[in-house]
Formats: C-alpha cells, structure tokens, sequence
C-alpha cells in the first residue's frame, strides 16, 4: 500500500469520524388537524375554523444524531379554503367571499427551516420562518411553534402568527352601511397532528 493511499484512508476515516449524522424523519400531518382565523370587528369577535387539509403534506425534521438536536423542521400544509367554518352561516359567507374561495381555493401554510430554541422533556420550542400564501400573495413572517411530543410515534405541533389582511391587498370588510367593519389584524392559528412515519 502506498503512501497516498494511507494518506486518502486516514482521511476519509476523519471525516466520517467529525462530520455529524443526520436522521431524517418524516410526519405525516393527519386530516385531525386544524387551521382557525381569530379576527375582531368594532363590534364583536370571530373564530373560523378548517378542519380539511388533504392528510397527505409532512413535515420533514432533521436530526443530528451525534448531539441528539432537532436540526431543522420543513414542510407544507395545504388548506381548502371553502371549507372554512365561523359558526355563523353569514359571517362564513362574507369570509369566504373576503378570501376569495372561488378564485383561490388553496390557503398554503409553509414552514421555513425551524430550528429548536429550548426544550423541555417531551417539548421542543422551535423557531425559524412560516410562509403563508392567502389569495395567491405568499408573505413570509417570523414564527415560534411548540412541538409536542405524545409517544414516540405521534405529536402535536402547534403555533399562532398575527398577519394583517392588507398585506395581502384585502381590504377589510364593512357591513351594515359602515356600523360593522372587520379589523385589519387577525390571528393565524395552527394546531397539527403529527403520526410518524417508518
């Protein structure tokens, strides 16, 4: 064996040695999973619930095996947007006439490289980016999320964002000849039913 060929063993050897492991794990989001929309009017205030992703979109975490830490989180929820509920067979037509269901079926939920911030014995505190694409305009927004584990095998995994409807160009309804107007902020909130895949 020559000295070269020591040298390339020696060398791959090292790098298997220092370079970190990575198991990749795949959660399917279950269709018991739920997006709501909680606004206010000058008036009230109103909860939208959906209920109706396909139950086939994952989240992707990536593990490093050699320090045992959530290395990172990606994935997609995909919402039907006509499946919206508000518990008020008025209020759910006006918000689905505000989001524009004909024209923009799909609401997109996308997760953008997470990575945990504190943990606790079965909870990860993650942090990172959400994408969220509402009548075909995607904004990008700061996010914290909890991943909650159940068992080994299902989790929940959970977050809220507050997003206004001007950013992306809806103007805010107003109803009964101006009395009623529906505010610019409302609050996303997301709660996923994780099942992990083998």
């Amino acid at each position: 064996m020559t000295i070269q060929q020591l040298i390339l063993i020696f060398n791959l050897v090292f790098i298997s040695l220092v370079t970190p492991k990575e198991e990749v794990i795949n959660w399917k989001i279950t269709s018991d999973s739920l997006l709501e929309i909680l606004g206010t009017t000058n008036v009230s205030k109103f909860q939208c619930e959906n209920y109706s992703n396909s139950g086939a979109e994952y989240l992707t975490q990536r593990i490093t095996a050699n320090h045992g830490e959530v290395g990172q989180w990606n994935g997609e929820v995909l919402i039907t947007s006509t499946n919206f509920d508000c518990n008020n067979s008025l209020l759910t037509r006006d918000f689905k006439k505000t989001i524009e269901v004909d024209q923009y079926p799909t609401i997109k939920v996308k997760f953008l490289s997470l990575t945990k911030g504190s943990e606790t014995a079965n909870q990860s505190n993650l942090t990172g980016k959400v994408e969220i694409t509402l009548v075909g305009i995607s904004k990008q927004y700061p996010i914290s999320c909890v991943f909650l584990a159940k068992d080994g095998d299902t989790a929940l995994f959970s977050g809220e964002r507050k997003i206004l409807l001007s950013d992306f160009n809806i103007e805010a309804p107003v109803k009964f000849l101006g009395t009623v107007k529906v505010q610019d902020s409302v609050m996303v909130n997301f709660s996923l039913v994780l099942e992990k895949q083998n």
